[in-house]
This record gives structure tokens, sequence and C-alpha cells, in this order.
């Protein structure tokens, strides 16, 4: 409503201060702005879409949070014989479950597109220059893990490759998905969720 009258009031002030006639490019001009205020889109996401957004965002903390506390149980694939004992560095790793914990394995993922999702869940009440750190620094440090998980996906076939060079990246996407960890905290702190 406020949008209408506010195009009402453009149009009148327009035509009420020039009494010569529009030119083409005058008239094409008003048209175009008074359309593009009509049109544009709310600068305030719609409530069940921020709700959404930060339950998603709080549900992908979740994930992981569940990852880096069960890092050898998720991410070791099952080693050795039954009733064999094996040691760490023998057995296989899945580096996987890091990209999934991040939303890039599948479009169902609650982490889904995160940068569509602090878009949503951004609210007036935050400090803009804190808000935008902490997204920064979580979109980095998740593609930073990401990146050493697939790394480690295929060390061993790389040449000087090994499972000592496996464990290595796979210690670095822990390290860098820690640090995403605590910046995606950040971001559920300003959202009031944390």
């Amino acid at each position: 409503m406020a949008r209408r009258s506010l195009l009402v009031f453009a149009l009148a002030a327009s035509t009420a201060t020039a009494l010569a006639p529009l030119t083409r490019r005058e008239l094409r001009g008003a048209v175009g702005a008074a359309a593009s205020l009509l049109l544009a889109p709310s600068l305030a996401p719609a409530p069940a879409f921020a709700a959404d957004a930060v339950g998603r965002l709080k549900k992908g903390y979740d994930g992981i949070e569940y990852l880096l506390s069960n890092w050898d149980k998720e991410t070791y694939k099952k080693c050795g014989q039954d009733g064999q004992v094996a040691l760490a560095a023998e057995c296989d790793r899945d580096a996987n479950k890091v990209p999934a914990a991040l939303g890039l394995k599948s479009t169902d993922a609650a982490l889904f597109k995160v940068e569509k999702l602090f878009k949503e869940s951004l609210s007036p009440d935050v400090d803009i220059d804190r808000w935008n750190a902490a997204t920064e620094q979580f979109v980095q440090h998740s593609t930073s893990a990401q990146e050493y998980a697939y790394t480690a996906s295929f060390g061993e076939y790389n040449p000087s490759g090994g499972k000592d060079q496996i464990a290595k990246y796979m210690a670095l996407s822990k390290d860098e998905l820690v640090l995403a960890r605590d910046a995606l905290k950040d971001v559920l702190a300003q959202l009031g969720q944390l």
C-alpha cells in the first residue's frame, strides 16, 4: 500500500512540476522508475522464510557439531577383518562426511545454498560488519574443509601419496571444519539462537 501511494506521489510530482509536455525519454524514465518501485521486492525477508532459514542454519550447525564430536567414528570406514586388530593408519577414511555436513552433497541438506540462507535469515538487529565477517569466515573455512576432504579422498592415488597423506588432509579438513563451525556459531549467536 505504501508503494502505491509513493508511486502516485511520484507521478503527481513529476506532472505537476513539468507544465510542458514530456519527451518520450522523460516519460520512459518516469514510468520505469515508478514500475521499479512497484515491482521491487521487499528488503526484509518474509518471517516464514527467515524462521525456516534460521532453523536450517541451526540444524546445519548441529550436524557439523555431531561430525566433529564423532570424528573418528564417522570418518573411519570399517577396517581390518573381523576378529583382527588393525591400526588406525591401516584403515580407510571416508572424506565424504565433510561435504555432506556442509550441505554440498544433497539438495535436501540443511546447509544447501548457505549463502542464500544467510541472506534470508539476516535481521535488521544485527551488527552488519560482524555479520559479514562471520558469514565470510564460514564460507572461507567451509570451502577449505571441503577442499582438504576432497584431496584426502584421492590421497592414496597421488604420487607420493598413501594413508599418511590421507590422514594429513583429513586432519587439515577437521581443523578448517572447526573454524567453520565457530563462524556459524557466531552467526547463530547474532540471531539469538545460541
